[in-house]
C-alpha cells in the first residue's frame, strides 16, 4: 500500500515522542488519555502500536473517549492476533466496500443520509453498522464481556447532554449505574462509546448511552482526569508539547485537523470510498518507523 509522506512523518514523530516519554515516565506511574479524534479513530492505532501491548497493559490508568474506544480494543485484537481479517486483506478494495455497505444499503443511500442530516435527523438509524464492522474485523474477540479486560481501562459514556459523564471500568471508579454493562460483549460498549447522535441516533431503546463528546461535561471531565499529580500522556488531534504533568501527543498529520475530520465525515455519510482508515492500520502495523 502506498503511504503518503505526511503519514510516514506522523508515524516517525509519534514513535519518537512516545519513546522519549516512556523513557522518562514509567507506564505504571502514568496515565494514558485517548481523546476523541473524529471519524479517523484509526490514527490512534499508530499511537497504540508505538506504545506496544506490554507497556499498554502496564499503564496505571487508561481513559478512552468516543472512537478511541474502538481503536483501543481493536488494537488489542490486532496485537494479540485475534483479528478475523488480516491487515493485508483490510487494504484491499473489497474490505473497504464491505465497510461502506455496512453503513449504506442501496444505490442512493448516501443521498438519503445527507438528506436526513439536512433535516435534523441522524444519518443512520442505529449503531448496527458499528457492530457489524467490529464483528467483521474481530469476530469472537469482541464477543468477550467487558469484565474480561484490564482494570486500568476507563470508558466514558453519556446518558444525557447536560448530566455528568458516566465511567465504565472493572474497578471501584465504575459508575454504579454502569456496573451491569460489565457483562455485555465489548462490541456493544464500543458501539455506545462511538454513538455520535447526529450519525447513529444517540440514546434510544436498546442503546441507552452515547458518545460523551457531545455533552457539556466532556471538557470538564478531561480536565478532571489530568488534574492529578500522575503524569498523563494525552493522544489528541488538538495539541502538542508539554505542560505541567501533561504531555500532548498530536495524533494527526500536518494540516488542519478539523478539515481532515470533515472530509472523512463527508465520505462516511455520503458513501464515498475512503482508504485512509485501512492506510492508518497498515501504517501502524506494517510500516517501519
Amino acid at each position: 500500500m502506498q503511504v503518503p509522506a505526511n503519514i510516514l512523518s506522523l508515524k516517525k514523530r509519534v514513535v519518537a515522542e512516545i519513546g522519549d516519554d516512556l523513557a522518562r515516565h514509567a507506564p505504571e506511574s502514568s496515565c494514558l488519555l485517548l481523546d476523541s479524534t473524529g471519524p479517523s479513530f484509526t490514527r490512534q492505532y499508530i499511537v497504540l502500536n508505538a506504545i506496544g501491548m506490554d507497556r499498554l497493559a502496564r499503564f496505571g490508568e487508561i481513559h478512552a473517549f468516543s472512537g478511541s474506544v474502538y481503536a483501543l480494543f481493536g488494537f488489542m485484537a490486532f496485537a494479540t492476533g485475534r483479528n478475523k481479517v488480516s491487515i493485508e486483506s483490510l487494504c484491499h478494495e473489497e474490505a473497504e466496500t464491505v465497510f461502506r455497505n455496512q453503513h449504506h444499503v442501496g444505490r442512493f443511500s448516501g443521498l438519503r443520509s445527507i438528506g436526513k442530516l439536512m433535516t435534523g435527523r441522524p444519518a443512520f438509524g442505529s449503531v448496527d453498522p458499528l457492530i457489524a464492522s467490529l464483528e467483521y474485523m474481530f469476530g469472537d474477540f469482541v464477543d468477550q464481556p467487558f469484565s474480561s479486560f484490564g482494570s486500568n481501562i476507563h470508558v466514558y459514556l453519556a446518558q444525557s447532554k447536560n448530566a455528568p459523564l458516566l465511567v465504565l471500568s472493572n474497578n471501584a471508579r465504575c459508575s454504579p449505574e454502569l456496573e451491569a454493562l460489565r457483562a455485555l460483549p465489548v462490541k456493544h460498549i464500543i458501539a455506545m462509546a462511538a454513538n455520535v447522535p447526529i450519525v447513529y441516533g444517540g440514546s434510544r431503546a436498546g442503546t441507552p448511552y452515547f458518545d460523551p463528546v457531545y455533552t457539556s461535561h466532556y471538557v470538564p471531565t478531561l480536565k478532571q482526569i489530568t488534574a492529578t499529580e500522575r503524569h498523563t500522556l494525552i493522544s489528541t488531534p488538538w495539541r502538542s508539547g508539554e505542560k505541567d504533568n501533561r504531555r500532548y501527543l498530536n495524533c494527526y498529520p500536518s494540516g488542519n485537523a478539523r478539515w481532515l475530520m470533515l472530509k472523512d465525515f463527508a465520505r462516511l455519510v455520503s458513501g464515498q470510498r475512503n482508504v485512509s482508515w485501512s492506510r492508518d492500520i497498515y501504517t501502524a502495523f506494517k510500516v517501519a518507523a
